[in-house]
This record gives C-alpha cells, structure tokens and sequence, in this order.
C-alpha cells in the first residue's frame, strides 16, 4: 500500500482517538446516564475535552480533504516523491495539530502552524497528482 493511503489509514485512526478522548470526557463532566442516553442536551465539556471535540471536528474537515485527493492519486497510479513527502507531511503535521490542540498549547501560534503543515501536505500530493495526470 502507498504512503499517501497509508497516511490516509492513520489519519483515521486519529479521529477515532480524538473522538474517543472527546466521548470520554462528555461523559465523564455529564454522567454515565447521559453517555447512554438520547443526548437531548448538549454537552457541558471544558477544558481538555471540548477542545479534543474541536481538534476532532477540524481533523475530519481536514481528513476528507485529504482523502479526496490522495484516493484519486492512488486512483490514477500517483506517488511520486512529492506525493509521499506531501502524505508524510500531512500525518505528522495532523498528529502534532492534535496533540498541540488537546494540550492547550498556544505558544507562537503553533497549532495554526500546525494546521498549516498539513494542508501544505495534501496540497503537495494535489500537485502531484496535476503534474502526472
């Protein structure tokens, strides 16, 4: 499998651990009964939670914007080295946005340069894939 898929792979694997830190922390500020619950009201999560909620919402954004580039590349028989440094930056700019965001570090802007890493990374794998189509 390519880098830019396996990139995609891992990129899934995170939402579903930012989603996981998210759940765990609406139930833990709302109640077990409310975990199992309809959920009628929302959430009160602050703190480290509601802002796993936001890197994981961001993080989707970003995840279908990159899969919407990287599953044509494959597609089409795309990965060059451009392509894999794009994938390679993406993941890694995607890990550390998560990590830098849950944390609360704000630092010099680091988790916008953070962002900014990974859509440096799909637009690489987009060049790529414009440039051997």
């Amino acid at each position: 499998m390519t880098m830019e898929l396996w990139s995609l792979v891992w990129g899934g694997v995170l939402l579903f651990i930012l989603i996981l830190l998210s759940a765990n922390a609406n139930v833990s500020a709302m109640g077990m009964g409310w975990g199992i619950g309809n959920r009628d009201v929302p959430a009160t999560t602050t703190g480290w939670g509601a802002r796993a909620r936001r890197a994981y919402i961001n993080h989707l954004e970003n995840l279908l914007i990159y899969a919407s580039i990287a599953i044509p590349a494959h597609l089409v028989g795309v990965s060059t080295e451009l392509s894999i440094l794009g994938a390679q930056i993406f993941i890694i700019a995607r890990i550390l946005y998560a990590i830098v965001y849950v944390a609360g570090w704000t630092v010099a802007g680091i988790r916008t340069i953070c962002w900014l890493g990974g859509v440096i990374g799909y637009a690489l794998i987009f060049i790529a894939l414009l440039q051997n189509t």
